[in-house]
């Protein structure tokens, strides 16, 4: 590779990036034992793109189970696990259907924004809140918020699977 194809590669890779913001603030982690139980609820959604709570809540299940956690499952509450706009199972509901899964933690969230900004470069954004709620106390015991805007060409889902991976490692630490 030449040198100006490697200056020019380089350039573009700082420019790309200087597009690109992140906002992640959350509550000091928690030690989860590997094996511990875990119930991902649907994710309310806050945004005009149907499913963006679902799919929220699929991915953090998935990146659970990657970053290690055994006893990790999906919550239904509802018949197709799709909820209205902005609207969330009722808390006491999420805690009776964890217990009677066995589960210590249920994770539940929400979702603000999922979309891809107007204009020439249609950069892809993403807001999520993530709690961790103890089953025993119904009390939540950790919780992270997160925006995030990408660079153009780049998917909603990919920056929302490391939004989302961001969160928990922040959970693990």
């Amino acid at each position: 590779m030449t040198l100006i194809k490697r200056v020019f590669g380089i350039t573009l890779g700082i420019l790309l990036s200087g597009c690109a913001s992140t906002a992640l603030h959350a509550s000091r982690a928690i030690r989860l034992a590997p094996g511990a139980a875990i119930a991902v609820a649907s994710f309310a959604n806050y945004t005009t793109t149907p499913g963006a709570g679902s799919r929220a809540a699929s991915m953090t299940a998935s990146l659970l189970l990657a970053h290690g956690l055994k006893g990790v499952t999906t919550l239904t509450v509802d018949h197709h696990n799709r909820l209205p706009l902005g609207l969330q199972p009722n808390p006491a509901t999420l805690l009776r259907k964890a217990r009677a899964m066995g589960a210590r933690y249920v994770v539940e969230g929400a979702v603000q924004e999922w979309r891809y900004t107007i204009g020439l470069d249609g950069q892809p954004a993403v807001a999520i809140t993530m709690d961790l709620v103890g089953v025993r106390s119904g009390r939540v015991i950790w919780t992270a918020t997160a925006s995030r805007s990408g660079v153009p060409r780049q998917s909603v889902g990919v920056l929302a699977e490391n939004t989302l991976n961001a969160m928990i490692e922040r959970l693990r630490r």
